[in-house]
């Protein structure tokens, strides 16, 4: 049976196209068994990138250049390199970004530049604003944090450090009175600012914040803000007539219990410090009560990693904990509430009551026993409530102080680290929160991440609700790394429809897919993809890689020159921006400066196969 020449050359171009993606599958097969260091990745990576360049370099841009087809070559590189991008974005939105470290990255910078714009957008609305200098804005909005509460959770405790001035951009919040059991002092709408005088005078919070909802709120530190004073006279005036006004000596004595005398020589000061030296000095000093937990460090109970530490570690912990005193009967929390602190008894008694328990039988901490460890390291709800028993002291350790509390103490850090690596952390997440093993290893896989990037440490509670494993998602990753193969696909079809392909650009797919599966499989796992689904995936791009390549051989083989060179110059377009928008900027992101000599090394050996024919 006699095939016609062009369906021979459409099934030449399928098994090419099967040949060089078949590494796809083979990666995410050795993902299961083997996951390399980022480094060998990174230099797998790079050498597959120069290959590649090489090769199109050499057998699509380069005929087409000798037969004098530059117009269209360059007018399809650059149409096909704005198709990548385009569509690029689009998968990348629909969640896409997470198949691979670089196209993450890229995401996470580009929802923060989105922030800041819109952050820039309605400061100018915010009436605490309306005295900066418009050369200001820009300083305030890259200053603000943006946090994402979800619903019920608390913002910040009666006598917690003033972090600075919150406003809500999304959802609802309430403030609350503790002095006046917990009695609602006012609803906090979007676009409303609220902790206004702690924030002013840096006090301590004097109320409790809880969201209704899940909540945007929008954070700016007081150090930060401060720094503006220096160039902006006008708001300089505005923080002297709310220092002066009646509100804020009534916040001192009413709700600081300061002396009225004390406030009035604070507030005082406080203006000849803000005429004289541009600054507003905090009118309370947070107590930490260093001496004592010192003197108790060597009898902690229930949380070895702050046991012993080394003298400069345990006064740097001293100095970020609070200390606080609970009436008998208060809670501290309850069952099902979120954690945000550390909690370890100096006297008194304190008990933890289980839901789940009804022999009544209540679980008494004293002197020197820590409780809400496990929660407080995950950022979980909390398992059990905690009452005081008798009227109690204690000192806090705020999870938000935990990153750069880490980075200051070697020691510290490595006893946590061990303690990700442990069992007790793992069964305390798939027992008492009822987390799946694989939502574990994901998270600790992202504390380590956190701690060694030094970045605010992720919640667990992040990774508890609807993830991934949706099947919008992982469509999303599947069009991913689709939309990476289809240049491969057309380069292919492109070359076999106008002659034979070359040793080179084969050996350049082929090795460049198999690093790019290996590491993208690895990450697919960490988002809570099985395997199955993975290789099914990468498979799937086997066939559709060798259906594109003959369909491009089919379509294109009756091309004009002219109209051939434009073809060409899409695919080659579209793969050249395909590899210096995600496959060099993730080697570079694993293995650093490895990536230029393995770059080279792969452009050289793609020169290799060329020679070979």
């Amino acid at each position: 049976m006699n095939i016609p020449p062009e369906y021979a050359i459409a099934i030449t171009a399928f098994w090419v196209g099967v040949i060089a993606a078949v590494s796809l599958p083979l990666g995410a097969i050795t993902s299961r068994f083997w996951v390399p260091e980022d480094r060998t990745l990174a230099a797998l990576m790079a050498f597959g990138g120069g290959a590649l360049l090489a090769a199109l370099a050499i057998d699509l841009v380069a005929p087409a250049m000798e037969e004098g087809h530059f117009n269209g070559i360059a007018a399809g590189a650059i149409l096909g390199g704005l198709i990548f991008i385009l569509l690029n974005e689009a998968v990348n939105d629909y969640g896409g970004f997470v198949r691979k470290v670089s196209t993450s990255v890229y995401h996470l910078r580009r929802r923060e530049h989105q922030h800041y714009r819109k952050v820039l957008s309605r400061l100018e609305h915010l009436d605490i604003f309306r005295e900066i200098e418009d050369r200001d804005y820009r300083a305030v909005a890259a200053y603000i944090k943006i946090r994402t509460y979800p619903g019920n959770t608390c913002i910040y405790q009666q006598g917690d450090p003033c972090e600075g001035l919150f406003i809500l951009t999304r959802g609802s919040v309430s403030l609350l009175d503790p002095m006046q059991g917990m009695q609602l002092v006012r609803s906090v709408q979007p676009w409303e600012d609220f902790a206004r005088l702690p924030f002013l005078t840096g006090t301590p919070q004097d109320n409790v914040a809880v969201t209704k909802e899940e909540s945007e709120v929008w954070i700016l530190p007081r150090e930060k803000f401060l720094h503006l004073l220096i160039s902006s006279p006008r708001l300089v005036q505005a923080i002297h007539s709310w220092l002066r006004s009646p509100q804020t000596l009534d916040f001192l004595v009413n709700r600081q219990h300061m002396q009225a005398g004390d406030a009035r020589n604070w507030l005082d000061k406080a203006v000849q410090d803000l005429i004289y030296h541009v600054t507003v000095p905090p009118a309370m000093e947070i107590d930490h009560n260093e001496p004592r937990l010192v003197e108790l460090s060597a009898n902690l109970h229930r949380v070895e990693f702050l046991k012993d530490l080394p003298a400069g570690e345990l006064e740097a912990v001293a100095e970020r904990v609070l200390y606080k005193q609970r009436q008998k009967g208060e809670a501290f929390f309850h069952h099902g509430e979120i954690s945000d602190r550390l909690y370890l008894i100096d006297s008194g008694e304190v008990s933890l009551l289980h839901p789940g328990d009804h022999t009544r039988h209540r679980k008494t901490l004293s002197e020197g026993y820590a409780f809400g460890v496990l929660a407080f390291l995950c950022g979980s709800r909390h398992s059990a409530s905690a009452v005081a028993s008798e009227d109690t002291r204690y000192w806090v350790l705020l999870r938000r102080d935990l990153p750069e509390l880490l980075n200051e103490t070697p020691v510290l850090r490595s006893r946590i680290g061990h303690l990700l690596n442990g069992e007790k952390l793992r069964n305390y997440l798939e027992f008492n929160q009822g987390m799946d093993p694989d939502k574990v290893q994901r998270w600790i896989s992202r504390m380590k991440s956190d701690m060694d990037l030094k970045r605010p440490l992720t919640p667990v509670i992040d990774l508890m609700g609807p993830t991934i494993t949706h099947h919008s998602a992982a469509l999303a990753i599947w069009l991913g790394i689709l939309l990476d193969g289809i240049p491969e696909s057309l380069v292919l079809g492109t070359i076999q429809a106008k002659s034979s392909l070359s040793l080179s650009l084969i050996a350049g797919l082929f090795i460049s897919n198999y690093p790019e599966s290996l590491s993208s499989s690895v990450g697919m796992k960490h988002q809570g993809l099985n395997f199955g689904r993975i290789l099914l995936m990468w498979s799937s791009l086997v066939l559709i890689t060798g259906i594109g390549a003959a369909l491009g051989a089919l379509f294109f083989a009756g091309a004009s020159p002219a109209h051939f060179a434009i073809i060409e110059g899409v695919a080659a377009g579209a793969m050249l921006t395909m590899i210096a928008q995600t496959m060099l900027p993730e080697a570079y992101l694993k293995g650093g400066n490895v990536v230029g000599l393995a770059t080279l090394l792969g452009f050289l050996t793609a020169l290799f196969f060329k020679e070979l024919g």
